[in-house]
């Protein structure tokens, strides 16, 4: 069931409150229907006074409803002699409005009723308790239900503050790292003194090295982005890739090791370059966080284990384990295995939840008293132990949701349901409706509803057997399966959208924490190695050519600027990237590096959404000819057709070992999921003798 739906789980708890109410009123509409042919005007002021009690339910839970709801049940009760046990709905109303004192003068009055028509005071006793039995498990489902529209309704709110105290967290530490770096190298050129380049050089490398480790950080909470970059390698060269993921996210520390592991084994995988598929799983049990890889290279299981030694060390300091080798299908496999983040602690449930729990417990309880009323003295002891034993039972896997030896204790629940019910009285019957309602929290809906209807239907006629109506015991087990499903379904789902709630906070954190990553590569990453291109470059024209060198300090101090600015913007949300603006500084930065740049297409035609999203792919294959190249030329080419907007940006640097089994680096990874994001692909590698990056997006 998608509990996350726009408006699924809110619907779900109302119709769970109403089926309650409905319940425990049937049961008198049912009698009072049997009572028409012989009093008419008894049976259909009973039933029109149930009718307009379960109506009434509709109706906010002030003090109107509750006389009106009260002023019913009386007229039902008094005149037309309906059971004091119809008076359970509206004393769920009076506990909803908080009139708690008014319960003593409402349970006097039909005590005083029932009094007057029986003259056994267990009976009596027994259906007062009935009544507040009653109106506990009403007010109990109708507070959960409020909670968990209450908690349906706040779950993009919570998103959202956690995504803005992730963001805060992120700009407190580039504030302390990275803003003081920027702000020494913009100082520094400010002063257009040749002198200073040493010293410039030496922050600007600082500054891109905390950069870098910056990003690597925030990206390890995520093994999205190494996946996609796995993909796009394995693609590249060939291999049918195919990626389960089985882990939740955040990962922590796990992550980085993973991601290493994760590349290592991919780019082992095309390096050999004889595979023809290969299969990337994740999963998450027992604290433990794993990464399998299998391909099927042959020559790559020749390989062993070898290819992968150096990275066993690593993940033995994690805490984990790497095992690498050939599988009995002559597969090659390796799998990594690291301890997952301790998770934080367990949230404390809502005061509604605890309280509907303690009333639950109460319920059980009131079945104890109940039951015990009408056990006879010589079975007292037995009684109790059974009694002890299906509450035990009903605490450990009804409540608190027990998955271990579950299929045990229905068998066990049932033998202990069934078997006295010749000998513990009226009320045992009871115990049939907290089998039936744990068997539908257990079982799947399709298998529960025949195997609770074959539940009832043996207990009607066990019943039968000692002189009970059949359909009485049955209606009375099924009123009391249908308040236990209420509360227990209720209750769970209280706890189901709260760990929705909190899985979309965790994602939105990890979002958060990806878009920091990206656009410090994207942004931060270019910038300061333009930077230190034209520090490098200051640094030598200072004697051969002092005006240039002012000049390209003066770009210095121009780039630290920008990229405070940047900085700022990265901190406060995205930034919208200029496509022309971008292929400028693209060019420059290029021609600064002695890279003649050829620019084909019209770049003022990109769409604005389109061209955000290229600028930043534009600026990585810039960075990437920079840092992996020893280019002489490059060519940016920007393509419109009918539906597409494709940007290819080639070089004819593409150095010794940098082929089909070099892998990609993280920015690529990052790209690959952005532009997936759009509906766009990204592929990047050798092209006969060139390097090409290649990105398509519809416009």
């Amino acid at each position: 069931m998608g509990i996350t739906g726009s408006d699924s789980a809110p619907r779900l708890a109302r119709g769970l409150v109403f089926a309650v109410a409905a319940a425990l009123v049937s049961v008198h509409v049912i009698k009072a229907a049997g009572r028409v042919p012989g009093d008419p005007a008894a049976g259909l002021t009973i039933i029109a006074a149930c009718l307009a009690i379960l109506l009434l339910e509709f109706r906010p839970a002030r003090w109107p409803r509750v006389v009106a709801q009260l002023a019913c049940g009386f007229v039902a009760v008094l005149p037309a002699g309906a059971s004091i046990g119809l008076l359970a709905v509206p004393v769920g109303a009076v506990f909803l409005q908080g009139l708690w004192p008014l319960v003593v003068p409402v349970l006097g009055a039909a005590a005083w009723v029932q009094a007057v028509r029986t003259d056994s005071a267990r009976d009596t006793v027994d259906m007062c308790v009935t009544i507040l039995l009653g109106g506990m498990v009403l007010y109990a489902v109708t507070t959960l239900a409020a909670l968990a529209a209450r908690v349906h309704g706040t779950r993009l709110t919570l998103a959202a503050a956690a995504v803005t105290a992730e963001r805060l967290r992120i700009a407190e530490g580039l504030d302390a790292d990275l803003s003081s770096g920027l702000t020494r190298i913009r100082d520094l050129a400010a002063k257009q003194d040749p002198d200073v380049l040493d010293g410039l050089l030496a922050d600007a490398r600082t500054t891109l090295a905390a950069t870098r480790a910056t990003a690597a950080d925030l990206r390890s909470l995520s093994l999205a982005p190494e996946s996609a970059s796995a993909r796009a390698l394995l693609q590249s060269a060939g291999i049918e890739a195919d990626v389960v993921t089985g882990h939740t996210e955040p990962l922590g520390p796990a992550g980085t090791v993973l991601a290493t592991v994760l590349r290592e084994a991919v780019t082992a995988v095309v390096r050999v370059g004889d595979a023809r598929h290969c299969q990337i799983v994740t999963g998450e049990a027992a604290g433990q966080v794993t990464l399998r890889v299998t391909s099927d290279g042959v020559r790559t299981a020749a390989l062993g284990a070898d290819v992968l030694d150096g990275l066993a060390q690593r993940v033995r300091a994690s805490g984990g384990r790497l095992a690498a080798g050939l599988e009995a299908d002559g597969r090659f496999a390796v799998e990594a295995s690291v301890p997952a983040t301790p998770s934080a602690a367990e949230p404390v449930d809502a005061p509604e939840l605890r309280r509907a729990t303690f009333l639950y417990y109460l319920l059980l309880a009131a079945f104890c008293v109940r039951t015990l009323l009408y056990v006879p003295a010589a079975l007292i002891a037995p009684a109790l132990l059974v009694l002890a034993v299906l509450c035990t039972l009903q605490v450990v896997y009804s409540v608190r949701d027990e998955k271990r030896h579950s299929e045990a204790a229905i068998v066990l629940f049932a033998a202990l349901t069934y078997a006295p019910m010749h000998s513990f009285g009226q009320n045992w019957i009871a115990s049939l409706g907290l089998l039936t309602g744990s068997l539908l929290i257990a079982l799947p809906l399709p298998l529960a509803v025949p195997v609770v209807a074959a539940a009832l239907g043996v207990g009607g006629l066990m019943a039968s057997a000692d002189g009970t109506s059949a359909v009485s015991a049955i209606l009375n087990a099924l009123v009391t399966c249908l308040v236990v499903y209420g509360m227990l379904r209720l209750a769970r789902l209280v706890r189901e959208l709260q760990q929705a709630n909190d899985g979309l906070a965790r994602a939105a954190i990890v979002g958060e924490r990806l878009r920091a990553a990206r656009d410090l590569h994207d942004l931060l990453g270019h910038g300061l190695a333009a930077i230190l291109l034209k520090a490098e470059l200051a640094r030598r024209l200072r004697t051969t050519d002092p005006v240039r060198c002012l000049t390209e300090i003066r770009d210095v101090e121009r780039l630290a600027a920008q990229g405070e600015r940047e900085l700022r913007a990265l901190t406060g949300g995205t930034r919208e990237l200029s496509f022309g603006d971008e292929l400028a500084s693209a060019a420059a930065v290029l021609a600064a590096a002695e890279v003649a740049v050829e620019v084909e297409g019209d770049e003022l035609a990109v769409p604005a959404e389109a061209g955000a999203v290229l600028g930043a792919v534009l600026r990585e294959a810039v960075t990437n000819v920079l840092r992996h190249s020893v280019a002489r030329h490059a060519r940016i080419a920007v393509t419109m057709t009918e539906g597409t907007v494709r940007l290819d940006v080639e070089n004819d640097g593409v150095a010794s070992g940098i082929g089909a089994s070099k892998a990609p680096g993280s920015g690529v990874g990052g790209l690959t999921l952005r532009l997936a994001e759009y509906g766009g692909t990204l592929a990047a590698g050798p092209d006969d003798g060139w390097y090409l990056l290649h990105a398509e997006l519809p416009r």
